[in-house]
């Protein structure tokens, strides 16, 4: 092929290097946000009786592992719908999302997927309340999205991937040959938090971490 043939390919700019203080930056601020995320998690399983029996070490990497899996799932559900917004993904998905009222003021929930109608409920009351009190910019643009994409994980797990809960047995007694296993659910709510998180690109700064933990674990 003759020079004047040849396609001429034009050089993309060179990114500027980042320096040496931007890469500790950038570490220091990845590893924050690794600590939050597993600390959220042990929030969401400091209660469940079998889980806190399990070695420390294998606490730690049955919540890494977990975690990944539902990074993996938003990765690849932004591939194939084409978006992050989860109110797309569930319309394409044909799961409804809409607001109701909560008849039951005990529920410590601002939202719930209800499998049976493939239906996504975000709590009116519950999700008012949210945005009247979480004061991070970040997070109250994002609090319709956050409930949605949490209960959108499960729907996924139920008819796509799974339940995550259901992939790990823990051993709960054994009395001579005999032995019974148990499920710990809050796996699943775990991979939910994780794919969230990763579907909306959120940054868990401290403000946010606190908010996060108020949201989850505080009854509204």
């Amino acid at each position: 092929m003759s020079r004047a043939n040849r396609k001429k390919t034009s050089k993309k700019p060179a990114r500027p290097k980042k320096t040496k203080e931007q890469k500790v930056m950038q570490a220091k601020e990845k590893a924050i946000y690794e600590r939050n995320r597993i600390a959220l998690a042990y929030m969401e399983l400091a209660k469940d009786k079998t889980f806190q029996k399990l070695e420390e070490d294998y606490k730690l990497d049955l919540v890494k592992e977990v975690l990944a899996i539902g990074d993996e799932v938003a990765s690849w559900v932004v591939a194939e719908y084409g978006t992050n917004d989860p109110r797309k993904i569930a319309a394409q998905l044909g799961v409804k999302v809409f607001g109701e009222d909560s008849t039951d003021k005990k529920k410590k929930t601002p939202s719930e997927y209800r499998k049976e109608k493939k239906e996504i409920v975000v709590y009116r009351d519950f999700h008012e309340k949210l945005l009247r009190e979480v004061r991070s910019t970040e997070l109250s643009e994002n609090l319709l999205k956050f409930v949605v994409a949490h209960e959108l994980f499960h729907h996924l797990e139920i008819n796509r991937i799974g339940e995550v809960y259901k992939r790990y047995k823990f051993l709960a007694w054994r009395l001579g040959p005999y032995a019974k296993e148990k499920n710990i659910r809050g796996l699943s709510d775990v991979a939910a938090q994780a794919f969230t998180l990763s579907l909306l690109e959120l940054d868990i700064s401290p403000q946010v971490f606190d908010y996060l933990t108020y949201i989850l674990y505080t009854n509204p």
